[in-house]
């Protein structure tokens, strides 16, 4: 039996949250000790004034697990077999704008007679004409998910030089529930918000799977007489569930959730004015709120993995292997916004499936990966005074949508996922890391200089070591910040490819050149594909000198002198991706890994 409970608070005072005095008080924000405190108000090109957004944020994670497993030998089978329960528990407390925010650009002190961003943002503060304002209600979400598991494996030694290993899990992960019903899902067919246990809903409001059933396949091999090949293999397919994200989670819209957000008309009519405040927060009043949604079929997601490799002793203390390592994803949990308009003229709003509500967080269990790799290691153990491992690894990874996280990612195009088919962010072609040790050959007891003396002290017993590093850059996706598409969108915009983006020779100055991309023809998506771009690689070298020095006979020194990117090799970041930036484009500002640092420390031990 297991029992685990950790609480959090980011952004609490000592003395707990405050009122602000009479005289900084808004007119609209909620009178609520937990979120007391002050309004934001954020003048472009100006540091924010108030507390800050998602401030404060209270987390309980809590677990309560039991399982049991038995294992019986049995000749050549090593049999285990058991089961697990397990009760998880997630209560968020995180308010996006708990006391509102005030936004201003400027657009209201310009020159009326040239409209060309002469206001000044502090100006419209000062007159109290904002641009924007947000401001959400508070409320807060206590999730229960149930798990269940049980498995069953065989070690099944066929011979002395083959053994295979033969197992089947169940798993089955309940719909997550809200321990006060507050959460909500939408019926696609009707048109309806749908509150859990309420006009014959169900608690969780989503459909599982209940036969999750993963086989284990695995083998060990040495098929000859010297023992010093061996085969190994693998295949399993390992479930997920439905996951419960900070701020993609049923609890966390209509009606328990809603945000009020508006804009000015530019220039002319403010978003509010500040001796005013902020309208009432009613959801029923609440304009094109947005909506978050899960699919009520839930399917499990699940990874495919696999791998088959080839080890070899050749000698020297060495150890060869050359491994092929697979995976695929099926039913990821992705994001997208099924209330999102077709490219097309006019107020886009009006062109959305459902015109009463705003942008869709519509949680779909639709995103597939793949990963494919060749992976070779050569391990020398210690002796001779030198101790190696390398590793190199080839791979290509490929998704049509990462998986959720934080506020993203959603596709452009929430109905064309065929064009978000493309390298996952994480896909590195290529890696290679080399960790070594070596003793130098110079001092008492080795090659050169084996004698005591003032030689000795200075040259002899250093250790030389470090981890060298060489990898491919991580892919991005060329955008454009014109929304041609007139959507309204909340993925990141592609251009048109109209030429080779790859330059001779790239430098920080033009990684890749903007003039092969155009601006989209109106109402159209871009044709660009996703991360079909490729950042700066990665060369780095941390390397180390040790000696040690015996004082007495109960007391050692050891100094060590570190160098990290030891040669001063630049390791850039990525580039400006947007080709409408100007100049700006194709260009790379900052590095990635900082320069040659050398550091020189000493440890005594007595």
């Amino acid at each position: 039996m297991g029992f685990n409970r950790v609480k959090g608070a980011d952004g609490t005072t000592v003395g707990g949250q405050k009122a602000p005095p009479p005289e900084l008080t808004v007119p609209g924000v909620i009178n609520d000790p937990a979120v007391a405190g002050i309004t934001v108000f954020d003048p472009s090109g100006y540091s924010h004034v108030g507390d800050p957004e998602f401030i404060p944020t209270y987390t309980l994670t809590q677990e309560l697990q039991i399982s049991d497993t038995l294992s019986l030998v049995r000749g050549r089978h090593s049999m285990k077999t058991g089961f697990q329960i397990r009760k998880s528990y997630f209560d968020l407390f995180q308010i996006p704008q708990p006391r509102g925010k005030f936004s201003f650009s400027g657009e209201f002190t310009q020159d009326p007679d040239h409209n060309d961003g002469t206001g000044d943002p502090l100006a419209d503060a000062l007159l109290g004409y904002a641009s924007q304002i947000d401001i959400s209600n508070i409320t807060q979400t206590r999730n229960r998910t149930p798990v269940f598991g049980a498995f069953f494996q065989d070690d099944f030694k066929v011979k002395s030089s083959l053994t295979l290993n033969l197992g089947l899990r169940w798993d089955y992960t309940g719909p997550t529930v809200e321990a006060d019903d507050r959460q909500s899902n939408f019926d696609y067919e009707t048109g309806q918000v749908l509150i859990a246990n309420q006009n014959g809903n169900s608690r969780g409001l989503i459909d599982v799977d209940n036969f999750d059933f993963a086989p284990r396949i695995g083998f060990a091999w040495t098929p000859f007489k010297d023992g010093k090949t061996a085969f190994r293999g693998g295949y399993g397919i390992f479930y997920g569930a439905q996951e419960v994200r900070t701020g993609f989670q049923l609890g966390y819209s209509m009606p328990f959730f809603f945000a009020l957000s508006q804009s000015s008309e530019f220039g002319v009519t403010p978003a509010a004015y500040v001796n005013q405040g902020f309208p009432a927060l009613d959801p029923a009043a609440a304009a094109f709120p947005g909506i978050l949604s899960a699919d009520r079929r839930f399917k499990s997601p699940y990874y495919q993995q696999w791998n088959f490799s080839v080890q070899r002793d050749i000698g020297w203390n060495t150890l060869l292997e050359v491994a092929y390592v697979g995976s695929k994803g099926t039913h990821l949990q992705v994001l997208r916004d099924y209330n999102q308009p077709q490219p097309g003229p006019g107020d886009p709003q009006e062109r959305r499936p459902y015109p009463q509500y705003g942008n869709f967080g519509s949680i779909t269990n639709a995103g597939s990966s793949t990963f494919n790799s060749l992976q070779v290691k050569l391990n020398k153990r210690w002796s001779n005074g030198l101790w190696l491992l390398t590793a190199f690894t080839y791979s290509k990874a490929y998704n049509d949508q990462p998986e959720i996280c934080c506020n993203s990612p959603w596709p452009p195009d929430s109905y064309n996922i065929a064009a978000e088919h493309g390298p996952a962010d994480y896909d590195q072609r290529y890696r290679s890391v080399t960790s070594f040790a070596w003793d130098l050959p110079f001092g008492k007891g080795r090659h050169f200089l084996d004698k005591e003396g003032v030689l000795n002290a200075i040259f002899g017993g250093w250790q030389f070591g470090g981890i060298v590093t060489i990898a491919a850059g991580f892919p991005f996706s060329p955008a454009t910040g014109l929304d041609t598409s007139n959507t309204g969108t909340f993925g990141q915009l592609r251009p048109d490819q109209i030429g080779n983006p790859n330059v001779a020779n790239p430098s920080p100055d033009r990684w890749f050149d903007p003039g092969a991309y155009a601006t989209p023809a109106e109402f159209t998506f871009g044709n660009a594909g996703r991360n079909s771009l490729v950042g700066p690689g990665t060369r780095t070298a941390d390397l180390y000198m040790r000696k040690e020095f015996q004082i007495g006979n109960r007391a050692r020194l050891e100094v060590r002198i570190e160098a990290f990117n030891a040669f001063n090799h630049p390791n850039f970041g990525l580039p400006d991706n947007y080709v409408d930036d100007g100049e700006a484009a194709g260009t790379i500002d900052y590095t990635a890994l900082s320069q040659r640092q050398v550091q020189v420390g000493a440890r005594l031990a007595f």
